[in-house]
Parts: C-alpha cells; sequence; structure tokens
C-alpha cells in the first residue's frame, strides 16, 4: 500500500490537490463486537389525571351522587356556567310533610374555575368551608378536598377496611393535571402491630389525650382517628387527621 501511495503522489499536479478515496486508503474495516451491548435508558412512566373544572365534572357525574342533586335554575343576571346551586342531603335525616329528605342549598360561585380531578366519584360531601370528592384510580384512592386556593389531593392506600393516607399533593387553579408517583407505599401488618408512639400522638393531635387510655398500637391509633373523621364536617380538621395519620406511619 505504501508504494501505491508514494506513486499517487509523485504522479499528481503539484499545482492540484491530491484526493484520495477510501478504496485508495485501504482503510480496515470496524466491526461491532456482539459483546458490547446498548444500554437503553427507559423514563419511567408517569401517571397522571386530568383536572376538569367544577361545574362541567359535576354536570357530567352528579347522577353518581347519591347525597347531592344538581339544582338547574334560570335567573336573570346569573350565569348558569360559573353559578353552581346543589341540594345537599343533610346529617339529620329529617324529612318533610310529603316523607321527602330534608335537604340543604349550597351555591358555588366560580364554579367554572373550580378545580376537580377529572374521575368519576366514590362520594361528594359538601362542608361550610369547601367540598371533599373521593375516587379510586388503579389500586390508588385519592381524597380531595376543595378549597379557596385549589385543590389539595391525599393519596391514600387500603389497609382492611380504613383508607389511609401517604402523601398530600396540592393542586393550583392553573394546573391541568395531577401526576402521582409511580407506586404507592405499602403499610405492612407489623407496622401496624408496632407500639405507637402516644406521646408524639398528643403533640400531634390534642384531641388524643382524652381516649389515650384507650390506644396502644399503631393500629388502635390508625381506628380511632379514622372513625372520629368520619364525623368531621370541617376541611382543615380532615387534614389535621390526614397529616397525623401519614406522621405516625412513616
Amino acid at each position: 500500500m505504501n508504494e501505491n501511495l508514494s506513486q499517487l503522489v509523485q504522479d499528481a499536479d503539484t499545482t492540484e490537490g491530491v484526493v484520495f478515496s477510501e478504496t485508495d486508503l485501504d482503510l480496515p474495516e470496524e466491526e461491532l463486537s456482539e459483546d458490547v451491548a446498548t444500554d437503553i435508558i427507559e423514563e419511567p412512566q408517569t401517571d397522571v389525571i386530568p383536572i376538569a373544572m367544577l361545574s362541567s365534572w359535576f354536570e357530567a357525574n352528579s347522577e353518581g351522587i347519591d347525597n347531592i342533586n344538581q339544582v338547574k335554575v334560570v335567573i336573570r343576571g346569573i350565569n348558569s356556567e360559573s353559578t353552581l346551586i346543589m341540594a345537599v342531603k343533610n346529617n339529620e335525616g329529617n324529612v318533610d310533610a310529603d316523607g321527602n329528605e330534608e335537604r340543604d342549598l349550597r351555591v358555588f360561585d366560580n364554579a367554572d374555575s373550580i378545580p376537580v380531578l377529572d374521575l368519576p366519584p366514590l362520594s361528594m360531601d359538601i362542608y361550610n368551608n369547601g367540598f371533599k370528592i373521593v375516587y379510586q384510580h388503579g389500586d390508588v384512592f385519592i381524597k380531595t378536598y376543595g378549597v379557596r386556593t385549589g385543590l389539595i389531593c391525599a393519596l391514600c392506600t387500603s389497609v382492611g377496611a380504613y383508607v389511609i393516607p401517604y402523601s398530600i399533593i396540592r393542586v393550583k387553579k392553573k394546573d391541568t393535571e395531577l401526576e402521582l408517583p409511580a407506586t404507592p407505599p405499602i403499610i405492612t401488618p407489623e407496622k401496624l402491630a408496632e407500639t405507637a408512639d402516644l406521646e408524639s400522638l398528643q403533640l400531634l393531635y390534642k384531641q388524643s389525650a382524652k381516649s389515650i387510655d384507650d390506644l396502644s398500637t399503631n393500629q388502635s391509633v390508625v381506628n380511632w382517628l379514622v372513625d372520629r373523621q368520619r364525623d368531621v364536617t370541617d376541611i382543615n380538621h380532615h387534614l389535621q387527621i390526614d397529616n397525623v395519620l401519614i406522621d405516625i406511619l412513616k
């Protein structure tokens, strides 16, 4: 090859550039080893839930909510898209003279800008300072609290007969979707059987002091808190109990 290359140089016109082709250079072919594996980095799949507005969501899902009915009225000067009126069954169980369950009217202004998860609900409750909607998405239960600043989502896992929160995510009014963590944690029977830190419980939730003699394990604390939460009608109180449950089961 060296002799051929020298001859090419000598024969070339010195006033012109010398051009070599791949065949002239006789370059060795490089083969890829079969032992070399190409690493493929897969991005983790993100599980997301779209966000809808309360007015359109309730219109589509109200028939599946037993304790709440939509009230459609036409009032001059009232925008029916942004003003949502509900008839909510009261908790007292009273009936009127015709045997109908008594209901209370609740009005949501700007309902077309109040975010909710765009999923069919398991239940919905209306409180004086907002609302709570519970959903199921795969193995994850989601308790959502509608407040003035947006939506607060308590992600929960099923533990026996109870739904226990493990993370809280806030959704702002400008958000278009809720991103879920890939895998919910597993709350084991061993964790529930552990002796509860009753001193920390009383610091986190002062109301527990009156019942502290009836509590011993994490399971007994979970049972007591979840049972107590059923009668709570204030969103701040709901969130307080959710945070206590998350803390004691960390």
